[in-house]
This record gives C-alpha cells, sequence and structure tokens, in this order.
C-alpha cells in the first residue's frame, strides 16, 4: 500500500485516508492507483461492511493535480489515465461495499467527483466544494456528470458546471451534496464511522444488490420488477434472510454473515 493512500480497520469499516497534504491530496497518477487498489481491495473482504474515505491534513481533495498538466498527453496517455479513474468511481458506486465520505477543506474538480460518488457525504463547517473543469478547460470527470444531477438535479448541477462557483458547507447542505454537516469542533471522521456502522445493519449481499441497482439504474417500474425477479428468489435462499427470519422471531438483533 502506497504511503499516499493510508487504509485502516476500524471494526468492520475501513477507513482509507489521501495523504498527499502537499498538494492538498491531488489525484496524481500514484495517488489514483493506490486508491483504486485500496478499495478494490476492501470490496474483496468479508470482513469489510462499509467504507470512508477522507483525505488527510485539512483538506479531502484538491483534484486532478494542476502541476502534471502542462506535460504533453498524447491521446492514448489520456485514456489510460480516465481509465485508472474509472476503476476508483466504479469500486465506489457498483462494489458491495456502502462508501461514506468525510470532507474537510477542498473537495474540488474531480475530489468533488468522489463525494458525490459516494453513498453519503459528512461534512465539516470548512468543506468547500467545486466543480472546476470549467477553469481548464475540460468536461466533469469520474462521474461528475452523472452523480452531482443525480444529487442535486440537473439545474443546480448546470449551475455549478458552467460557473465553477465554490459552494461552502451551508450551501452544499442545503443544496444536497452534503447528507450530514458536524458542528465546528465535531470529530469528522468518528461521525462519518458512525453513519457507515449503521449501513452495516442491512444484511451484506441485501445491501450489494441495492447499490448494484442504484449504480446501474431503474428508469421504469419493469426495470425495477425485472430487478427483483433476478435477485429476490435468490436471496430466498440465502442464510442470511433465514438467520434475519429466525432472529425476528426470536426478537433479537440478526447475525448477518453475508451468505
Amino acid at each position: 500500500m502506497s504511503d499516499l493512500v493510508l487504509k485502516e480497520m476500524r471494526g468492520s469499516v475501513a477507513v482509507v485516508t489521501l495523504n498527499n497534504p502537499k498538494t492538498r491530496n491531488a489525484l496524481s497518477k500514484e495517488v489514483l492507483e493506490g486508491l483504486a487498489d485500496a478499495l478494490e481491495d476492501l470490496n474483496d473482504k468479508p470482513e469489510c461492511r462499509a467504507i470512508v474515505l477522507t483525505g488527510g491534513s485539512g483538506h479531502f481533495c484538491s483534484g486532478g493535480d494542476v502541476s502534471r498538466m502542462s506535460d504533453d498527453r498524447p491521446l492514448p496517455v489520456g485514456r489510460a489515465r480516465m481509465k485508472l479513474g474509472h476503476r476508483i468511481v466504479r469500486a465506489m458506486v457498483n462494489g458491495p461495499k456502502p462508501v461514506v465520505c468525510a470532507v474537510e477543506g477542498y473537495a474540488a474538480g474531480a475530489g468533488f467527483s468522489l463525494a458525490a460518488a459516494s453513498d453519503w457525504v459528512v461534512g465539516a463547517p470548512s468543506a468547500k466544494f467545486v466543480s472546476s473543469f470549467a477553469k481548464v478547460g475540460l468536461v466533469p470527470d469520474l462521474g461528475l456528470l452523472w452523480s452531482l444531477p443525480q444529487r442535486i438535479g440537473v439545474a443546480q448541477a448546470r449551475r455549478l458546471f458552467y460557473r465553477a462557483e465554490v459552494v461552502a458547507a451551508e450551501e452544499a447542505k442545503e443544496l444536497g451534496i452534503i447528507d450530514t454537516l458536524v458542528s465546528e469542533g465535531e470529530e469528522l471522521v468518528a461521525s462519518a464511522i458512525e453513519v457507515a456502522e449503521s449501513f452495516t445493519a442491512a444484511a451484506p449481499l441485501s445491501a450489494a444488490l441495492v447499490r448494484s441497482a442504484l449504480g446501474r439504474g431503474i428508469q421504469t417500474l419493469d426495470d425495477a420488477l425485472a430487478y427483483e425477479m433476478d435477485n429476490q428468489s435468490a436471496l430466498y435462499l440465502t442464510d442470511d434472510h433465514k438467520e434475519a427470519v429466525k432472529a425476528f422471531m426470536e426478537k433479537r438483533a440478526p447475525d448477518f454473515r453475508g451468505r
């Protein structure tokens, strides 16, 4: 594991920390590789039930590494870099584990994309979000064209995309970018872990299939019914479903094992 991306288990919750303070945790190629590897590894570990993603040294992520944008990037190089970023977004959106982002300081550009791709955003009073792509002649990437309109609607997403406005924490909470805004002095990562732990109450297979459905998109009633038909009857046969029924009858909390 790279020193630029730190990983720590807190019970059944993994805390992944971007750790490049000199660049406010910018997404260099090395950080992208480390984050993709970390998320994919955690998605494969049964002992990990949820993931908290945060940034060290007072900032979440300043987006792409602008200091390297003056380098020549032929089309194949640019496409390879995008594929690396797409590994991260797919691991966050389509992976089986809920992801909570803990944001303080800047979530800019692709850093904003990471936050918007998560299941829940816990923000500190210092949190600032900006879709800065228009300022550098680029389109929003890492899925932000999809994830931000889902969170705040198309009209507000257009405003943030075109104007590249910085959205401070209070407005971000009002818009729906931040789901939980902690108070000044409240421990941000601890609050995010608490949210993540509440998500682990769901049976792992159930949570994974709900995330898969939301990630692929349920556009019509027939889409929803077809997804139920393919997956609900299989879940009836799982040990977790049987355990949940037994626990209900015995008036106790179920012990889910992801089987």
